[in-house]
């Protein structure tokens, strides 16, 4: 015998049925949509991405809201199978409120400076959240000195740890281009394809006769390992045959947004196989620009 839903009585029960597709599911999904200005999810994927285009603050409340819901109708449906109670638009539609407006003390996102905001949480019964505010900040690219080798060193991961590489750009003072290495490292963290970018950086200084090195590098973890001489076990004895052969070594932290070339570098080491390296005698073909100590660039934060 097949099982009816016992909200509408229409259709054959399913899971998917209750929380999506029944005609009453469908109207409290309904009210939501007018709330948020979001069409009826049909997916617990939709609900995840139907706030991705808003704010923090939001994005929050929508999927504590769309949980809260999806419990509800579970909960009437048990109701109107072990208590024989009807459906109850207006009870389901007090308790979300209710359970959402109780859920503000564990909500801590930020919130923007748009009407739209300010309608959700005053639709809830919500406090007014912190503004993020976005500073724009100057930032400037600055070539090593005379004789100086400027390492530029990157590392990349698509996960952590997930299929890595690193990116090595070497400049000379007069910001010519003397190398540039790609290089696949296999499943890695990030942090260690930072580590092996500045290794791999000053191995191929020492071996080509560069003596005064200066690295670049945006992880301030990998740069404080070397500086503080604690860097992992196995990258002890490879940095100190470095340190052995160069009359001076120093390192200078870079914003991404002034060290996109080893970046571009990094993440087409990221496509290569586990020890496979592309070296290019000058600017590679697919860099449109390298940094310019002549150029304003901007980081926002």
């Amino acid at each position: 015998m097949v099982s009816r839903c016992c909200i509408c009585k229409n259709v054959e029960e399913s899971l998917e049925h209750i929380l999506w597709n029944c005609n009453y599911s469908e109207i409290i999904w309904s009210c939501l949509g007018g709330i948020f200005c979001f069409k009826n999810p049909k997916s617990f994927e939709e609900i995840l991405n139907s706030a991705k285009q808003k704010s923090p603050a939001v994005k929050e409340i929508w999927r504590v809201t769309a949980f809260i819901t999806l419990k509800e109708l579970w909960f009437q449906r048990n109701r109107c199978v072990y208590e024989e109670e009807s459906f109850n638009e207006h009870n389901i539609k007090t308790r979300i409120m209710k359970f959402t407006t109780e859920s503000e003390e564990r909500m801590k996102n930020y919130m923007w400076n748009t009407s739209y905001d300010l309608q959700i949480l005053k639709h809830f019964g919500m406090k007014c959240r912190k503004l993020k505010s976005v500073v724009v900040k100057e930032i400037f690219f600055k070539l090593s000195q005379r004789n100086q080798l400027l390492l530029c060193c990157d590392g990349a991961s698509r996960g952590d740890p997930g299929i890595a590489g690193h990116g090595i750009i070497a400049r000379n003072n007069v910001g010519y281009c003397v190398i540039s290495i790609a290089g696949g490292l296999g499943i890695a963290t990030n942090f260690f394809a930072e580590i092996m970018a500045v290794l791999c950086a000053g191995e191929w200084a020492i071996k080509n006769g560069f003596r005064r090195l200066l690295f670049r590098s945006d992880s301030k973890a990998a740069i404080a390992a070397f500086k503080n001489a604690k860097v992992p076990w196995f990258a002890i004895s490879r940095w100190e045959k470095i340190c052995q052969n160069v009359r001076e070594w120093d390192f200078i932290h870079s914003y991404r947004e002034i060290n996109f070339s080893a970046d571009d570098l990094a993440k087409k080491g990221a496509n290569l196989q586990s020890g496979e390296k592309h070296i290019y005698t000058s600017k590679p073909p697919f860099l449109m620009n390298l940094e310019d100590e002549l150029k304003t660039y901007y980081r926002f934060g």
